[in-house]
């Protein structure tokens, strides 16, 4: 807001003499005085004010900035998480998977002791057969040596 009254103008003021009125060389030097006070304070004003305009620019850079700071943060935040996440799935994925490999494993392997199991058994019951058949024909090898006799 500029001031009402400019440097200029109470330099050039004029007062109308009056009977018995101030000295005017007082008040020219009164107001040439004033003048320069309000110069310097307009420059004072001008400065401030122009400063003002820097420190607002600046602060919305930094506004700026932190905004995209703040949004950086989100974002890899939530890329961290996102991350975190697919790993936490992945584990569990390869974790359930070597799980059903190993029961799978387990599985076959039972099945296939099962299979021996039987085959071990159904060898004993040859063997059995086979010494039951061999055994008959000893002793009819036998009653046929005894017979000749």
């Amino acid at each position: 807001m500029p001031p009402r009254l400019t440097p200029l103008e109470i330099q050039k003021r004029e007062f109308a003499p009056k009977w018995k009125g101030i000295d005017p060389v007082e008040v020219e030097s009164f107001l040439a005085m004033v003048a320069e006070e309000m110069e310097e304070l307009a420059r004072r004003n001008a400065d401030m004010e122009t400063r003002i305009r820097h420190l607002q620019e600046e602060n919305a850079e930094h506004r700026d900035r932190e905004r995209i700071l703040k949004e950086t943060l989100v974002t890899a935040q939530r890329a961290s998480e996102d991350l975190r996440a697919a790993a936490q799935k992945q584990a569990e994925l390869t974790v359930q998977e070597a799980q059903d490999a190993g029961e799978r494993l387990t599985h076959n392997a039972m099945q296939r002791a099962a299979e021996i199991e039987k085959a071990i058994h159904e060898l004993k019951i040859q063997r059995t057969n086979f010494r039951l058949q061999l055994q008959k024909m000893i002793e009819l090898f036998q009653q046929v040596l005894d017979f000749d006799r």
